[in-house]
């Protein structure tokens, strides 16, 4: 019996020790309000380190971005800038004075406007100029390949030209003055635009243009190569109810996402409604004063490029639409565009 109870109390003795160590332990590791206030101030400031980096980073990147961007757009200016003709240096002060003034004149036309590369290359008769918007893209019925301008992506862009015309008053000789014709190649193109048998055609004279077309702004460009014009009307109908002014420029071509400008011949067609005549101000009613303007089409002409196709029913050549532009006579369209 003895033996039984010191073993009971020894049972307890052993219990005792081996629990008591153990709560002291673990309260022991266990923090109190007072020792945790450290370590949430110590995670508080690695967050607020880590935030301060890692924006601080993003903050830099985004600097370097805007500022390559920054420098492509004043190079591009500068580029603009530089391509505007200089005036000519004279030796002596006086010299390089008189001819920069001088070059200054001459590189502006009527109201001021500094001839550029967008402009025409030289002076025009203002009754025959024109400055063409055009808008490539994606059109309905367009013969076009189908993932061509899919996204609705379009180009647009400004273009001056002019339309020679044979002089009506004869000069001192006694003949009338023949503007140049276009080449071969671009003659055979028009042509084939003519779809009417019965039509007549007038001589295809070689097109004046800028040497560039202006896209984005100013901010870039589409080389002009050649172009020529003709006027296709019918011989049973009036003038101004038959007749199409048909013109075609070769071009360098561009490319924005999935909508190209193809490298080489793009056909216009607008209709035309002859020449309108208009009086000087000079008084007393003096016809050599008067001038004869052509007379386009306000409206909306279609834009179309020559590619192989069968659409037709077999292989051949095909005309496919474009896109659409619109003739504004040069004059209004530079008090309008303010360039």
């Amino acid at each position: 019996m003895t033996s039984l109870l010191h073993l009971v109390l020894s049972a307890i003795l052993l219990l005792q020790w081996d629990v008591t160590p153990t709560a002291a332990f673990r309260a022991a590791r266990t923090p109190t309000g007072d020792q945790q206030q450290p370590q949430l101030r110590v995670q508080r400031i690695r967050r607020q380190q880590h935030q301060q980096f890692y924006y601080g980073r993003r903050s830099v990147v985004l600097g370097a971005n805007e500022k390559s961007e920054a420098e492509r757009l004043l190079a591009k200016a500068k580029a603009i800038r530089e391509s505007l003709p200089d005036t000519a240096a004279a030796t002596d002060d006086g010299a390089s004075t008189s001819n920069s003034n001088e070059s200054t004149t001459a590189t502006r036309q009527g109201g001021n406007r500094i001839v550029s590369k967008f402009s025409l290359p030289s002076p025009q008769s203002s009754e025959s100029n024109f400055r063409l918007y055009i808008d490539i893209g994606r059109e309905s019925g367009t013969w076009m390949d189908p993932r061509w301008g899919a996204s609705g992506r379009r180009i647009e862009c400004t273009l001056d030209i002019a339309f020679p015309r044979p002089s009506t008053s004869a000069t001192e000789e006694g003949a009338t003055t023949i503007p140049q014709p276009a080449t071969e190649e671009i003659t055979a193109g028009l042509i084939k635009t003519v779809t009417t048998k019965s039509s007549t055609l007038s001589p295809v004279y070689k097109l004046q243009s800028a040497p560039f077309a202006r896209l984005r702004g100013g901010f870039d460009e589409m080389k002009i190569i050649d172009g020529g014009y003709c006027v296709e009307s019918s011989a049973t109908a009036s003038l101004s109810s038959s007749s199409t002014l048909r013109f075609c420029i070769d071009v360098v071509g561009t490319t924005d996402l999935d909508v190209t400008i193809p490298e080489g011949k793009l056909y216009f067609a607008l209709p035309y409604f002859g020449l309108r005549t208009e009086r000087g101000g000079g008084g007393g009613g003096d016809d050599s004063q008067s001038t004869s303007k052509m007379e386009l089409s306000n409206k909306e002409g279609t834009i179309t490029v020559k590619q192989m196709g069968w659409h037709t029913g077999w292989y051949r050549e095909e005309s496919r639409i474009l896109g659409v532009f619109r003739a504004v006579p040069l004059e209004k369209a530079r008090g309008r565009d303010k360039f």
